[in-house]
């Protein structure tokens, strides 16, 4: 049994993902720089792709890396997708990231995986934000979600909110008593308004393609020289901070702590 598993998150369910995620960026495919990124992580013991097995996701299987397996399971649900990855693929705890996340950094996955390794009683671990757009819940694009599988297999077993099914954490997040939670802070950098990695829209899109190019040739999506480039960059920060009020993140009815 692994220690902890690298989950990306190929199951895609609407067009828009499955074109963010089946573009390039400097000459690699989307999902190669998030797999990289995965497996260039010091505390992860396996990475794996986890898609279901509908028509409009085989692309997953021929643009994936050979040295990172492709689970297909048999339901685009997350929750029950990641239970039935973790029959096949053992591990005591996982981490699950986006497959159209280009900017996902190793330095954030190691982190939050340290931090939720030092909570013995901890079942589900994320970044926690003081930013007001993101609210109680998690800008999506460069934070991870740490799970301990026992738990995953009994939330699978327990909840029967659709929301929850297909937003695990949210499940964790309502129904776990604080001591069976992390939530580390994210980096001040990245905890503002003006700042916005998601990829959710075109606009989003032309903003990585702009910090891909400002950053050259560079093989690494290194969180800190991101925010480094964006600090210099205030029209593209302000156009960011427009895209976070129009279109705030996923909201949660969870209480920021």
């Amino acid at each position: 049994m692994l220690g902890t598993l690298g989950i990306i998150n190929g199951l895609l369910v609407t067009e828009h993902q499955r074109r963010q995620a089946s573009r390039s960026l400097n000459g690699k495919p989307v999902l190669e720089w998030v797999a990289r990124q995965m497996t260039d992580s010091c505390c992860l013991d396996g990475v794996i792709i986890v898609t279901d097995n509908s028509e409009e996701n085989a692309f997953i299987q021929m643009l994936a890396p050979l040295d990172v397996p492709v689970f297909v399971a048999r339901t685009n649900e997350t929750l029950k997708a990641l239970t039935e990855s973790l029959e096949t693929f053992p591990a005591e705890t996982s981490v699950l990231i986006g497959m159209d996340w280009p900017l996902i950094d190793s330095m954030l996955v190691d982190r939050l995986i340290r931090a939720a390794k030092e909570n013995s009683l901890c079942r589900y671990a994320a970044y926690r934000f003081e930013c007001s757009c993101f609210a109680a819940g998690r800008p999506f694009g460069m934070f991870p979600e740490w799970y301990r599988s026992q738990a995953l297999h009994e939330a699978n077993r327990k909840a029967t909110d659709p929301i929850h099914r297909k937003f695990p954490g949210l499940y964790f997040l309502e129904s776990c008593p604080s001591d069976a939670l992390e939530r580390i802070p994210a980096p001040s950098e990245l905890d503002r308004e003006d700042i916005r990695l998601t990829v959710e829209d075109e606009e989003d899109w032309e903003h990585v393609v702009q910090i891909f190019d400002a950053m050259g040739s560079e093989d690494d999506t290194d969180w800190y020289r991101i925010c480094e480039l964006l600090i210099q960059q205030p029209e593209l920060r302000s156009r960011m901070a427009h895209c976070n009020k129009i279109h705030p993140h996923f909201k949660t009815k969870v209480v920021k702590s």
